[in-house]
């Protein structure tokens, strides 16, 4: 399956200082990024539409696009689980917002190999 993750910060992350973005979000958003990979996601592709963008992400208007194959949609699942819980004291659920999309490749671009 394909999954698309879309995504952007909360105020709480625009309200940070830039010590608290650099010692705290970046290294657990980081962390999180690598369970997702250790998990199974396998990334595709990924985009992020900040350059004409400021402030937090509002749904329909996001900031992240990250796209991963995964083997089943338990694993999208899990992938979310792994914002909300808490690791070393880190919630990334304080600072992003995600949805989910889950779909497959493109049949008229991807073909089976």
């Amino acid at each position: 399956m394909r999954i698309l993750v879309v995504g952007g910060g909360l105020p709480a992350y625009f309200e940070a200082s830039e010590q608290e973005k650099e010692s705290v979000f970046q290294p657990a958003f980081r962390a999180m990024l690598a369970d997702w990979e250790s998990a199974g996601a396998r990334v595709v592709a990924s985009f992020c539409d900040d350059v004409l963008q400021v402030g937090p992400a509002e749904p329909g208007r996001w900031a992240w696009y990250l796209v991963f194959d995964v083997d089943h949609v338990d694993m999208a699942s899990a992938m979310m689980n792994r914002v909300r819980t808490e690791v070393d004291g880190v919630r990334l659920d304080k600072y992003v917002r995600f949805e989910v999309r889950v779909g497959r490749p493109f049949w008229a671009r991807e073909e089976d190999d």
